[in-house]
Order: structure tokens, then sequence, then C-alpha cells
């Protein structure tokens, strides 16, 4: 008999990993057009992003980081930007300690810095209309409807780190709970038990979100057009290096988010690359707790992937049995036609039990 999940015996995380299929682009792929576009389009922001780099290498190999090993991705850019304009604002603590900062910055970035806001802007505003809602990604992200196709009778929670609209598009807003009344308001109680109206797919952007921002008194809201967003006030979380906030929505999600390791079987995992220290620690406790627990890791590291290896690494990171471990190195669209369904997840306990059979 296949073993049966009751409610929140599962959940889905999702990672940048999972909307590639769909054309969205990673960070090694963004560096690579802005590399691109500063051989031209931004030719005038080449000094200060090959400034910003070698920063970057620098501050690494005095740590000690071996030079083969150190990397540089969108995440580090636009986080040095973010403390070159907050230098700017003059929002840096040591900033009354500092005679002069290196004279070389204002060559690259300006008098007054005024090129970081610049180059930051058009950063975000390539991430917004191009790298992460590339013209066809409604056709080319239809597997995500997979996760309609479970089987799982209960509402699935989704836990996505992305900013795109790839879950929103294909399981219909009508079916996903958001947070948003009609007043367009975030208000966390839209995620508690409701008898009045049956939700099938609970979603959390754990990071933010493409059509989110403030309205005037700072409340969370969505726009129906992603375009009308100014890219300077989109309410994402990105270039920073702890993504872990402490207000909302980010503070709920995230405690939503060790709730539901904690009292989950089986979590899902496809696209993330472990590099979130935060929810990594979420993970690892959540596992300490129940040992009988199992994550389903999907991941793509092509065809000489060296699955033990792989299981090892992640086992070390998160501190836990790699007999909890359960990878699949396959593209996500491939993972979501073939994987995402109850018969598969319950070989995951070929020895489990059927405790929490459904009723």
């Amino acid at each position: 008999m296949n073993k049966q999940f009751g409610e929140d015996k599962i959940i889905i995380l999702l990672g940048a990993g999972a909307s590639c299929d769909a054309g969205m682009r990673n960070s090694t792929q963004m560096i690579t057009d802005i590399e691109f576009l500063l051989k031209g389009e931004w030719a005038s922001f080449k000094d200060l992003y090959n400034y910003i780099q070698s920063s970057h290498y620098h501050l690494e190999r005095i740590k000690g980081v071996d030079s083969k090993a150190i990397m540089f991705n969108i995440e580090n850019l636009v986080g040095l930007l973010n403390v070159i304009i907050n230098i700017s604002e003059k929002k840096v603590d040591v900033y009354p300690f500092i005679g002069s900062w290196e004279k070389e910055l204002l060559v690259v970035a300006g008098q007054k810095l005024e090129l970081a806001v610049k180059f930051k802007e058009e950063i975000l505003s390539k991430l917004k209309n191009n790298w992460l809602s590339p013209d066809d990604f409604k056709r080319k992200s239809a597997y995500y409807k997979k996760l309609k196709e479970t089987g799982y009778t209960m509402p699935l929670r989704i836990f996505s780190l992305n900013y795109d609209m790839c879950v929103e598009e294909n399981l219909g807003m009508e079916n996903i709970e958001r947070g948003f009344g009609e007043d367009k308001i975030w208000d966390y109680r839209r995620y508690e038990p409701s008898q009045e109206q049956e939700i099938s797919y609970f979603l959390y952007k754990l990071h933010g979100s493409l059509d989110w921002k403030r309205n005037t008194q700072n409340r969370l809201t969505y726009s129906d057009s992603i375009s009308s967003i100014n890219p300077l006030n989109m309410e994402i979380i990105f270039g920073v290096q702890n993504k872990l906030q402490s207000y909302d929505p980010y503070l709920f999600y995230f405690y939503a988010f060790r709730e539901a390791c904690i009292r989950s079987e089986l979590i899902v995992v496809s696209g993330y690359g472990f590099y979130d220290q935060h929810i990594n620690d979420n993970l690892s406790s959540a596992i300490e707790l129940d040992p009988a627990k199992r994550i389903l890791v999907n991941v793509y590291e092509g065809d000489n992937f060296d699955q033990g290896l792989y299981v090892k690494k992640i086992s070390a990171l998160l501190k836990i049995d790699p007999k909890n471990i359960i990878v699949q190195n396959c593209y996500a669209q491939e993972f979501f036609n073939n994987c995402l369904n109850l018969e598969y997840f319950s070989s995951l306990f070929p020895d489990g039990d059927n405790e929490n059979i459904l009723p």
C-alpha cells in the first residue's frame, strides 16, 4: 500500500533553477548579459563595473578565499552598488570616521557617486522587463501546471525564493492565496484557516515578487501591470547578503516556512542551490526534530554528475544524515513532469507507516 500523506505533510521549495527552463536568466547568464551590454549600450558603466568586480575579488582574497574559488554573481554586483549608494546618502555607520573614500571610486562613479544609482536602476529594469519576464515565458513555464496534478488533495504550501510569476501564471491567481484582499493590501490573516473559502495553494514568496510594491502608507500591495512599477521601487530582496528581514511579509513568510518544514514529512526542493543560510538552518532544524523526514532535491549538474558526492556535500552543509536526501539530477521541466506525483513521493518512504492516512 502506498504511503498516504495528511495535511501539511508535503511542501514545495522553489529556487531560481526551477524557472530556468521557462527562459528565466540565472545569475551567471545575467552577468554575461551585463558584460555584453558594457561593450555598447551600457559603456558608461564599464569602469564602475570593473572597479566593483576588482573590489570584490580584492576583498575575497583578503579574507583568504582561494582565487579559483572566488565567484562574482549578480547579487555581489548589486550588493556593492548598494554600498556605494549608501555611502552617497551618508547611510554608512562608519561615514564620520572616514576622511576620504577611495579616490578611484569618485572617478568611476561620479563626484556624487550618481552613476551607482543609474547602473542599479538599469540592472533592475532589465531584471523586471527581460531576465525574469521573457516574451514567451507563459508558454515555456507551462510545466509548472504539474503542481496541479500531484494527486495531493490537501492545500499545497509552495515556498518560492523566486521573484518571477511562473506559479501565479500557471496555477491561476484565483486558485492561490497570496495574502492580498480585494483592496490589494497584504494581510497575514489571509493565510489563517478559513471554512468559508477552500484554498488549493498557499504561495509564500520569501524574497519578494516582480508585481509587489509599497503604497504611500508603506503597505504592501501589487500591480496588475508589472511594467508600470518603477524598478527602484520593486518590493524584492535583491543584492543583500542576508535575506532574512525583520519586517512583513518576509518575517511572516519565514516563520511560516519554519513551521511548514517542521510539520512536513517530505520537503520537495527544486532549483535551490543551498546558498541561503537562513533557509538551510530551517531545513537542518526540521530534520533534526524528525529524522524520518525526507528532502527530495531536484538539481541539474550535467551528465557527469556524481550523485554520491553531491549528497555528501549537502548532508555536510545541512548537518543531516545522507539517508534523508533523495536527489533527482534532471532539468526542472523533466522533474515537474515525472516526479511531482504521489506515487513517486510514496516510493521515497519504502518502510514508512501510514500514521497520517487521509480521512
